[in-house]
């Protein structure tokens, strides 16, 4: 691994301007992260549409899975290919399509249930959602192997004529995709196997419904960014297999101010979420190199750990990156009063990009661009406030569970066992980035016992189980 910024490099990704052409007082560059380093699914512009419904994802993610490239299918074509290979009497015609409308479309859009058939519905309206998509098939590592699997499993599915004869029909229109894009790079490596776990057991058992690999989604998604945040947060001395413990309440609970759920929940989280513009953009002068290599912060303190010299190399390197980054800042001179703090228990390596940080950070609080900071960033408060939070008036936004939320949970927590104890159930809540104090944990219980879902019946005392939720 060789670390060299390159200087033309930067300039031509970053759009940087001549002093002929722009004032010393003025901006020379445009922010533009995605380039040589791809963070997050975000786009620092108010005009850019949010997922907030990753149901709006799912289809894109199997062609992913398929790696095929579909149309938007039309009634009547597919209605006049699926009877190309079938005998069908001229007057029972207008009832056959009639059946195929009502059971395949919904408002002019081909619509299914079945999951061998979701990859072929209609394509994504909006970018951001191809976008998402992409980043989630990225971060989850689900390389070939793993999709062959999943693809074995989804061509069992059709589990009926119509259907063969559907699949059969439009695979025609499928065209075979070449992923051509610089993939997302996964910040954290920790939550991977538990995902794909979780995702193949869906597959096998008839989780499938467009509403529970949605709830997947959901799950592993706020579970990603949030860890990501902290890690990144951490900088060089992140771990990628560590993870932090953010506390949600139950919906139905009261919740005062000095829970876990409201001291170590959103509130929290949310100083990590301010950070992700100014991390893309970090990362993307870091990257600003002639090699296809991504390097974030935590291979870079890899790189350097326990030898002095590649330190010395490397943070010089960082440091001719912030010089010509600043030279290019002429409306915010507050990036040059910023401290370089000297610390002989860091890597040099690590304070250069802390350093370097702060200058990208200074100038997206104090000068115009701060709405661009709020544009990237609102890409996932607006998804997490529709889905993951409640507002608890005096106690603020609070993570929040739903009944559906636990018993999703619950179902796949317990995967193919009867039964479990509910201390191990709460501990498949954790991994899975859930945290409960132990007043919701009692409140928990409680709705347990509302379903006679807890059996005290075993042979170790007192111990209490949950059963399988069907």
């Amino acid at each position: 691994m060789d670390y060299i910024f390159n200087e033309d490099v930067f300039k031509n990704n970053f759009n940087v301007q001549d002093l002929d052409t722009n004032g010393a007082d003025t901006s020379r560059l445009r922010h533009i992260p995605d380039k040589k380093f791809r963070l997050f699914p975000y786009r620092a512009n108010g005009k850019i549409y949010i997922v907030t419904e990753v149901e709006e994802i799912i289809s894109e993610f199997f062609k992913l899975i398929l790696l095929i490239d579909t149309k938007d299918l039309q009634y009547e074509i597919l209605c006049e290919k699926i009877k190309e290979n079938i005998d069908i009497a001229k007057e029972d015609e207008p009832f056959f399509d009639k059946t195929v409308r009502k059971l395949f479309f919904k408002n002019g859009k081909f619509v299914t249930n079945n999951v061998g058939l979701y990859a072929y519905q209609n394509q994504c309206e909006y970018k951001s959602m191809e976008d998402l998509a992409f980043f989630f098939f990225c971060v989850f590592c689900l390389d070939e192997n793993e999709c062959k699997n999943i693809k074995s499993v989804i061509e069992k599915y059709p589990n009926n004529v119509l259907e063969e004869l559907l699949v059969h029909s439009i695979s025609v229109e499928a065209k075979e995709r070449e992923l051509k894009e610089k993939k997302y790079f996964p910040i954290i490596t920790g939550i991977q196997e538990k995902f794909k776990k979780d995702f193949r057991y869906m597959l096998l058992n008839g989780m499938t419904s467009l509403e529970d690999l949605a709830k997947l989604f959901d799950l592993y998604y706020v579970y990603y960014i949030s860890q990501a945040c902290v890690v990144l947060d951490n900088f060089c001395s992140g771990s990628r297999e560590q993870t932090v413990d953010f506390y949600y309440a139950l919906d139905w609970e009261k919740v005062s101010g000095n829970r876990k759920c409201c001291t170590h929940g959103w509130r929290e989280l949310q100083q990590n979420v301010n950070h992700l513009f100014c991390h893309a953009i970090t990362l993307e002068l870091v990257n600003q190199h002639t090699g296809e290599e991504m390097y974030d912060y935590i291979s870079l303190g890899e790189f350097v750990k326990n030898d002095m010299e590649k330190d010395r190399l490397v943070a010089n390197e960082i440091q001719k990156v912030e010089e010509a980054y600043k030279s290019c800042i002429g409306d915010c001179k507050r990036i040059y009063e910023i401290p370089y703090i000297d610390d002989p228990y860091d890597t040099k390596t690590n304070q250069a990009i802390r350093h370097l940080f702060k200058c990208v950070e200074e100038q997206f609080i104090h000068t115009e661009r701060k709405r661009a900071n709020r544009f990237y960033i609102d890409k996932f408060e607006k998804y997490a406030k529709s889905r993951w939070l409640k507002n608890r008036r005096k106690s603020g936004m609070v993570l929040n569970l739903t009944e559906r939320d636990i018993i999703f949970l619950t179902k796949i927590s317990l995967a193919d066992s009867d039964k479990i104890k509910l201390e191990e159930l709460f501990k498949e809540y954790e991994s899975r980035g859930i945290f409960l104090d132990n007043t919701s944990k009692k409140l928990l219980q409680e709705f347990f016992t509302k379903l006679n879902l807890i059996d005290k019946k075993s042979d170790s005392g007192d111990a209490q189980y949950v059963k399988r939720i069907l």
